[in-house]
């Protein structure tokens, strides 16, 4: 697969994530409770997982992989989870746009932290004056996005 066809299905992805959280305020405001409607977004999401990835798993995963991760492969969980609750507590009060600003710049950051020191078995990637830049930038776009 071609990168600019990941990068195209990256952003893709990424719209859909401002549209989740859209949503997802939604829910809360409809359940009037922020971890309900986070909880509601796990069911929804789980159920689809599991159709999805129980055909195409047997005969090929593992359960033994499980007691091989490291302990920090299981935090992507609590991660996430925090994501969806702290983004439908935050939308009625930022905004959609201005939330993702803020989202992606903390994403930014700490993606580029993880590289720099090859954190989490990920490649090391040395940091350079044009990341710098890059992450400047997009601190000052979470600056102007404050502005209504």
């Amino acid at each position: 697969m071609s990168q600019i066809l990941v990068v195209v299905l990256m952003m893709i992805a990424g719209a859909g994530l401002a549209v989740q959280a859209a949503t997802n305020a939604r829910m809360g405001v409809a359940l009037n409770a922020t971890v309900m409607a986070a909880l509601m977004n796990f069911v929804v999401g789980s159920v689809l997982l599991a159709l999805v990835a129980i055909p195409s798993a047997v005969g090929r995963w593992t359960p033994s992989g499980l007691l091989s991760a490291p302990w920090w492969a299981y935090i992507g969980g609590a991660l996430g989870a925090t994501f969806v609750a702290t983004s439908i507590w935050a939308v009625p009060r930022l905004g959609t746009a201005a939330l993702f600003a803020a989202i992606i710049f903390g994403q930014l950051l700490m993606a580029m932290l993880i590289d720099t020191h090859g954190w989490l078995n990920v490649p090391q990637i040395p940091l350079n004056p044009w990341r710098l830049i890059g992450v400047g930038l997009l601190l000052a776009g979470v600056v102007m996005m404050q502005q209504k």
